[in-house]
């Protein structure tokens, strides 16, 4: 069973990252797909992720799994919360008793060209000074850490670069990361706890008290 990294975010929250060796026929035999996935990779990550929360909560009937009008899978009448990412080769879910969000990104330079569409004037300053390998791996954690906050908080019109502000940013592959959420007048504090394994961002992100 090739788990790649679990961690305890504390006594609710869990995380854990499945490194994808195995053909979609493998995960076949424990999971299914409600909705059949045509692409051989695509159809993996998603049988990948879905064996990965089995494990992870063994409780949980996944023929019961839908998914909400902004993408994210629930389970109905389940007295906890989850989150699932997938990139190429890996999948990843995170559990919580409170809303929660994962997200995992392969680090590539193509997230450059589409930087503009998540990053607001203060980001683009905190990383317009770094050399280029940096400035991608910081650009993969604004990412990550911005798809996190979008899957925690469910809300529909959600603008990356508007509505989501990464206070600082931190060049240690561990750590804790100040954001904060502004929309439809109000704000929440968040805390990301950031990961890097591999070339890829881990992000979950958790709420502080409003302000």
């Amino acid at each position: 069973m090739p788990f790649f990294y679990q961690q305890n975010i504390n006594e609710t929250a869990h995380l854990a990252i499945w490194s994808i060796q195995e053909p979609a026929s493998f995960f076949e035999t424990d999971v299914q797909l409600a909705i059949p996935i045509a692409n051989e990779e695509r159809r993996t990550q998603h049988l990948a992720v879905r064996l990965l929360f089995k494990l992870m909560m063994p409780e949980a009937d996944l023929s019961q799994l839908v998914m909400a009008d902004n993408g994210k899978p629930y389970l109905i009448g389940l007295p906890f919360h989850f989150s699932f990412s997938h990139c190429k080769g890996y999948a990843a879910c995170a559990v919580d008793d409170k809303p929660v969000g994962i997200d995992i990104e392969i680090i590539h330079p193509r997230i450059a060209k589409v930087a503009h569409k998540f990053l607001n004037d203060q980001e683009k300053t905190m990383i317009a000074g770094l050399v280029e390998m940096d400035q991608l791996n910081q650009l993969a954690f604004l990412w990550a850490a911005k798809e996190a906050m979008y899957k925690k908080h469910e809300q529909l019109g959600i603008d990356f670069a508007k509505d989501f502000n990464i206070l600082e940013l931190t060049k240690e592959d561990r750590g804790i990361v100040p954001a904060e959420i502004l929309h439809k007048g109000s704000k929440i504090n968040v805390s990301l706890d950031k990961g890097i394994k591999i070339g890829e961002e881990i992000n979950k992100a958790n709420d502080k008290p409003k302000s």
